[in-house]
Order: structure tokens, then sequence, then C-alpha cells
């Protein structure tokens, strides 16, 4: 059994390809299949990007007082690469969760920064409660201090490698240590960037605008909202590298004046992003047809993902996982991982050790093994 793959695998282990994509592939234009995409990307993806990421309370947020603005990127990974590189400077530390996609390590040590942590899970009696304020609070404090500016990823909802996502509670409470950090030092920068690349396998997978939308009318000039969308996952089209950062903010000036600084960055980095799978996901969701078609497929696979995360922790409830409930992975804490998966190994059952404990693949294992 081989639970070291992160992409969607069908019960016999073949890679899941949403039909609405292959379709859509399939009716784009020469132009599209082979032509370079503007700088900021396809304006038809980048409107469906800001839709995707931001979800169907989109315009009530901008009624609310919010501008929006999108930039293609290669992948989610894409997206935090230009936020590292141009939101902080060489010497500063990103914020991070305490257990994390190993790849934040390597962005940020290509961009010459560091990772700061908070814990993923509050020392705390209480069930509902898993947000150490305490901790966050004091980490801003922190890098507000050593480095006058603040970049915090915060990979929400369906966290990787562990499957959890905040509750409504916990994410207002996130959004308020943000929101009271920025109030409390004006002269310093924060920018809070949602990593959302699992967010459409989510029970809850825009529920980050839901938990904004009432702070929109105080919020503070200091603070950018970003998200690092991706479309990997939710479209199926993992080699492709088509991704978005998606900013909000109350000053539309100021958005105008971070596109073509994000977009230089790119430019002298991957050059541009690939103009095919930009088409093609605008097409779907300019296509009623093609969206259906793409809606009941997700919905569909999501539904097997959680038969298959049931069934896992039902299997091994008397073993310690960390919170998991949406996406494609779930994590079992250990202080030797490597020998823990070497022992499993001897089993036939194959996981991915990280640092703090071991990854598994629930995307890639059978529904009914």
């Amino acid at each position: 059994m081989n639970g070291t793959i992160g992409a969607l695998l069908d019960d016999e282990g073949e890679l899941v390809f949403n039909p609405a994509v292959a379709e859509a592939i399939t009716r784009l234009p020469d132009l599209d299949k082979g032509a370079y995409s503007p700088l900021p990307g396809l304006p038809a993806y980048r409107d469906t990007a800001r839709t995707l990421a931001i979800g169907p309370r989109l315009d009530e947020m901008e009624s609310a007082g919010f501008s929006t603005e999108a930039i293609a990127s290669p992948g989610g990974c894409g997206a935090l690469y230009l936020s590292a590189r141009n939101m902080l400077s060489p010497g500063d530390s990103i914020l991070v969760r305490s257990t994390y996609w190993g790849p934040y390590r390597t962005i940020a040590d290509e961009c010459g920064l560091g990772l700061t942590d908070w814990p993923l899970v509050a020392n705390s009696d209480e069930v509902d409660h898993s947000v150490d304020m305490a901790a966050l609070s004091s980490r801003l404090d922190d890098l507000v201090t050593s480095q006058g500016r603040v970049l915090a990823w915060l990979n929400d909802p369906a966290h990787n490698p562990t499957g959890m996502s905040l509750k409504p509670t916990e994410r207002n409470e996130v959004m308020n240590c943000f929101l009271e950090a920025a109030r409390a030092n004006p002269e310093a920068g924060f920018t809070l960037l949602l990593d959302t690349a699992y967010a459409l396998y989510a029970d809850e997978p825009h529920g980050w605008t839901d938990t904004v939308i009432p702070h929109i009318e105080n919020w503070p000039d200091n603070l950018l909202l970003c998200w690092a969308f991706s479309t990997s996952k939710s479209h199926t089209i993992y080699g492709l590298r088509c991704g978005a950062i998606v900013f909000a903010h109350p000053d539309r000036g100021l958005l105008d004046r971070m596109v073509p600084m994000f977009v230089h960055t790119g430019r002298g980095t991957w050059s541009g992003s690939p103009r095919l799978p930009q088409a093609a996901v605008a097409m779907i969701h300019t296509n009623s047809g093609l969206e259906t078609m793409w809606d009941a497929t997700r919905a569909a696979q999501s539904q097997v993902l959680e038969i298959r995360r049931e069934r896992l922790l039902d299997a091994a409830s008397e073993v310690h996982f960390d919170p998991s409930n949406d996406g494609y992975f779930a994590h079992v804490p250990d202080h030797d991982p490597v020998s823990l998966c070497e022992e499993i190994a001897k089993h036939g059952v194959y996981l991915v050790p990280l640092a703090k404990g071991v990854r598994i693949g629930v995307c890639s294992l059978p529904t009914h093994a």
C-alpha cells in the first residue's frame, strides 16, 4: 500500500484527471496551447483565480470596502515565492506554524529568509480550542520588533501535512491576533497569506472570506491579505503549474502598485506562467456545462477523501494523529519518523517521514483497503 504519493489516485492506483479539464484542453485554440501568456496572466484567468480563491462572496467583500487583484504564478508555490521575495528583506523571517510543508524552508532559503513558528495546536485541555493566541501574538510582536514587518504563511484549510482545518471560532481568533498587532504597530507592514492549495476539498473552502468580511469596515491600512491559489489539486493538473497570488486590501492604489512589482519578480525568475492551463481553467469557469462537470468530479473526489480519512482514523484509533479534517493528508507526530516508516514498510505499507512525524497520503490510499 503506497501512502507516499501527494496526488489524488483512484482505487486502482491511477491518477485521477478531471474530465472537464481534459475537455477544455481539447477545445483550446492553438494560440492558447502554444503562445506566451501576458506576464500578469490572462485577464479571464485572473478573474477566475480571484473567484475560486475568495469564493461566492467576492462581490460582497468588494462592496464592503476591499479591492482585489490576482497575478498568475506557476502553482501555489510560485505565489509563496512572490510573497517571500517582495514582502520581506534578506535576513528576515516568515511566520509559519510549527508543522509545515517542507518546501516552505526551501523557498525561504532561496530568498535569504528564515522561518519562525508558532504551535500547530495549543497545549490546552479545551477540546474546541487549538489556537495558541498567546504564542501567536508573542511571535508577531517579536517579528515587528526585530524586523519591522511581518509576512505570515497560514496553510488553511486542509493543512499539509496534517489535514487540519481551523474552525470558524479559531479562524476569528487568528484574525484578531493579526488585526490587533497591525493596529498596535501602525508603522509596521503586515501580510497574512493564506496557502489554500487544498481548500476546494475542504468542508469550508472559503471560510476565511466569511471570517474576514465582518472586519473590513475597521480594517487597518497596514495589513495586506493574500491567497496562494493553486489549480494543481482542485483541477488535477499538478504538472501544468498553474496558480496565482490573490490580494485584498481597502486601497486600490496599493494593489495597482504591487502588480508590476510582483510581475517583475516573476519575469526574472520563471519568465512567465504557462498560458495553456490558464486558458483551460478560465474556459471551464466561464462555461456552465464544463463547470458543472468539473464541480461534480471535484465533489465526488471530496467524498472519496472523506471516506478514506474516516476509515484510516477508525482503523488506527489507538494511534495519535494531529487533527485531521480535510484534504489530501494525515500526520502522525513521532520523534523518529524514519525508523517508524522503515518498520511500517516491513508490512508492505509505505509512508513519508517528515521532520516531526509521518505523513500519510490519504489521497493515494485505496478506499476499500
